[in-house]
């Protein structure tokens, strides 16, 4: 029987740049930001075999190509009004941009090549969305929220 189960993981990303920042501009208010950037994941080839629930693979895991490379971009406002120099509770206002400028590039992909294979690891049947998209980048949006230091 082939067992080709050894390889890179779906979840390798080979490179990750990843910065962060923060400033205090005065008055209370606050601005952060994270910016990252990543290489893409490993693809699998998957085909069915009989008699098994899951999918097997076609080829040694990850040699079926990569994702393509993402990057993401998010800020935040922040607001801390003034109290007063006995008060317990430090309330807080903020605002996150995130995903500024999204690619929507996907980053998932059905990786089911085959949906018919033999006990000899004859396989037949090409699926019609292999290799298509299944999961994309999240689209930009802004998260209002509040929070009560103590």
């Amino acid at each position: 029987a082939r067992v080709w189960n050894y390889g890179l993981s779906s979840f390798d990303r080979t490179h990750v740049l990843k910065l962060v920042g923060h400033h205090e501009v005065g008055a209370g208010v606050a601005l952060g930001a994270v910016a990252g950037w990543m290489s893409g994941t490993p693809l699998n080839e998957f085909g069915v075999y009989p008699g098994l629930i899951d999918p097997v693979f076609v080829r040694q895991r990850g040699t079926a190509g990569r994702t393509p490379s993402i990057w993401d971009l998010s800020l935040r406002l922040g607001y801390q009004p003034p109290v007063g120099s006995g008060a317990r509770l430090r309330p807080r206002v903020t605002v996150d941009f995130l995903h500024i400028g999204s690619q929507k590039k996907p980053v998932t992909y059905d990786q089911l090549h085959y949906l018919t294979g033999d006990p000899d690891w004859t396989f037949s049947d090409p699926s019609p969305t292999y290799l298509e998209p299944t999961q994309y980048q999240p689209g930009p949006s802004v998260r209002v929220g509040a929070e009560v230091e103590f």
